[in-house]
């Protein structure tokens, strides 16, 4: 509950959360599992448990204190959606829980609202055909403005399976780190330690793991040998089309995910530099720099808006993996879809299209620019491409990348690249490729 107490009332991150709240409390085995399910089940099914909630309360669940109105979902989530635990095991729990949130005085109106959803929750089920925005609001589990932005888009039929894939569990992916081991290896050392691991779908050393808790219980993760990365996330790497002893630029480098894989595939005679303007990032970065072993990625505490003027024309390559709304990771992160607002696209687009301004100056005549985001709306992607390509006619879509396997299968009519999760299996990714001309 207190993580989820934290995630309502901050911008932190569940996984960071619930990481930290773990390794405090020493639960291990089914309690871990379970303390993680139910974390991650009621962000997920958040819509839909508070439609519930609402049939049965006789006021707003947002009026609620918070420690009731959360208490309240983590009690209608065991009733409605983890049939293994027994109806009055989820109440009582639910009671006991509230009474330590120093709630107590809510214990009797918890029961009484808990029960009413065990007694009644066959017969909850929101009208698909009053309210087919709705409908979808409440079964598929996102904000309405979400529902009514992809159902325009894709269609109600593909706007369900969209929110069906946003609402399934994610496994841990990660690809092996060249530099240190080969993908055969990996794959040996995840097959003797967890009971379910699968090859990637488009990258031969991604690999997938299903019930293996954190990344960093895998075998192999401390020795360095794991990069954890959506395959997804490897596709604005592949779009660089990167040879041995190239000199990147990663502008927006984050926690160092694709600077480790784009430091594997230039070898010890490439480069890397990777920035970041937030200072705990890089210190993410640093951390994982040194895990990895990567010698040749050079870590700057720096605003990639002023990458062009430090670095003019020193790049053949560039990366600008773009802050975003992250839309295209509601499967890992699903507080995400609560969050945003229809406003955060624009203020997302507004820095996108400075940042990528910024970065053009460091690419050299003849250099690649990628452009990437864990978003696929329009306002963020195809938007943000058009204005930069209207103020830079230095720059032009680029096609020859888009031969590389498994790139084709996955480039529009346009030429860019969009990784969805419903269709693909990978986290929502958008790629676009940009040569310097002159």
């Amino acid at each position: 509950m207190e993580v989820l107490q934290r995630v309502e009332a901050t911008d932190a991150f569940a996984n960071l959360l619930l990481d930290a709240r773990l390794k405090q409390s020493g639960l291990a085995g089914p309690d871990r599992a379970l303390a993680t399910e139910l974390v991650y089940g009621v962000l997920r099914w958040r819509g839909m448990l508070d439609w519930i909630l609402s049939r049965v309360l006789d006021r707003p669940l947002l009026l609620l204190d918070r420690p009731v109105r959360q208490v309240l979902r983590l009690g209608a989530y065991q009733l409605c959606c983890l049939t293994r635990i027994p109806d009055f095991a989820a109440v009582d729990q639910s009671v006991r829980l509230v009474r330590r949130a120093r709630a107590g005085k809510s214990a009797g109106f918890v029961n009484a609202v808990l029960r009413a959803v065990a007694r009644r929750r066959d017969e909850l089920e929101p009208d698909p055909f009053a309210d087919p925005v709705g409908y979808w609001t409440t079964v598929g589990s996102h904000p309405r403005w979400l529902v009514e932005r992809w159902m325009a888009r894709l269609g109600p039929e593909e706007a369900g399976r969209l929110m069906a894939a946003n609402n399934a569990v994610p496994p841990v992916t990660v690809l092996a780190n060249a530099l240190k081991t080969r993908a055969e290896d990996v794959l040996s050392a995840l097959l003797g330690a967890v009971p379910d691991v699968v090859t990637g779908r488009f990258l031969p050393e991604a690999f997938s793991v299903w019930g293996a808790g954190g990344v960093t219980d895998l075998p192999g993760f401390a020795e360095g040998w794991l990069i954890p990365m959506d395959e997804g996330g490897a596709f604005p790497v592949l779009a660089l089309d990167l040879s041995p002893g190239q000199r990147v630029l990663d502008a927006c480098a984050g926690g160092g995910s694709k600077s480790a894989l784009i430091a594997a595939r230039v070898g010890p005679e490439g480069e890397v530099v990777a920035l970041d303007s937030s200072p705990r990032a890089l210190r993410r970065l640093e951390a994982a720099v040194s895990r990895l072993g990567l010698t040749r990625v050079r870590p700057h505490l720096e605003d990639a808006r002023r990458a062009g003027a430090l670095w003019p024309g020193q790049f053949s390559r560039v990366l600008l993996d773009a802050p975003c709304t992250g839309l295209g990771t509601i499967r890992r992160r699903p507080e995400i879809k609560w969050r945003r607002v229809p406003d955060d696209l624009a203020r997302a687009a507004a820095l996108q299209g400075e940042l990528l301004a910024g970065v053009a100056g460091a690419v050299a005549e003849g250099g690649l620019l990628v452009y990437s985001t864990c978003s696929l709306e329009p306002e963020e992607t195809d938007a943000v491409i058009a204005a930069f390509l209207a103020l830079h006619p230095e720059f032009r879509v680029d096609a020859t990348w888009q031969s590389l396997p498994p790139a084709h299968d996955l480039v529009d009519g346009d030429g860019h690249l969009r990784a969805w999760p419903h269709r693909h299996g990978t986290d929502g990714f958008f790629v676009a490729c940009l040569l310097r001309t002159r």
